[in-house]
């Protein structure tokens, strides 16, 4: 009984998907507390949604940024 090979497009596809997830819904999570925050400062009822949302995006786009910096072949000095 070989050990199974972790490594490969599905292996990095699970760890994107995992990452994107990760990202998107610890963004939501905490942009959408400081919205709730600032709804409870302000006496407002729609911030924590702007928040949510703008912390979807920002997690997703936090989520690309760290794939493209892990691309294969993407040496030490290519990053310079």
């Amino acid at each position: 009984m070989g050990t199974e090979n972790t490594e490969g497009p599905r292996a990095a596809g699970m760890t994107w998907r995992r990452a994107v997830t990760t990202y998107v819904l610890g963004g939501i999570l905490a942009w959408g507390l400081i919205g709730w925050g600032l709804d409870f400062l302000l006496h407002t009822r729609w911030i924590w949604i702007v928040g949510a949302v703008l912390g979807a995006g920002g997690g997703y786009y936090l989520a690309r940024l760290h794939r493209d910096d892990r691309a294969p072949g993407r040496g030490a000095e290519e990053k310079s």
